[in-house]
């Protein structure tokens, strides 16, 4: 048995420190949580609904706030340049 618990898209992407950093810095809970957040992306793409799970991005749209389910990240998280925190759950 895993000491931590996956996350619920075995297809999430892990958020790079500096944003997971962030999130705690403006409070959002170190454990044990789900954030929705609007994303910068270094071309200038914003992404409205990224939903973030402890530290793993699982969904970009809010269809992904419930449940087990699959879905691909299509972008790398390592290009997001700015996160704006809309919603902590």
């Amino acid at each position: 048995m895993h000491s931590k618990t996956p996350p619920r898209n075995r297809l999430a992407k892990l958020l790079p420190l500096e944003w997971r950093e962030f999130l705690v810095a403006n409070g959002v809970p170190k454990r044990k949580y789900t954030a929705v957040v609007r994303a910068t992306f270094t071309d200038g793409t914003i992404l409205d609904d990224i939903i973030i799970e402890q530290g793993w991005i699982i969904a970009t749209d809010r269809n992904g706030l419930g449940g087990i389910f699959e879905q691909r990240i299509g972008f790398d998280p390592r290009k997001i340049t700015a996160i704006e925190i809309v919603q902590v759950v």
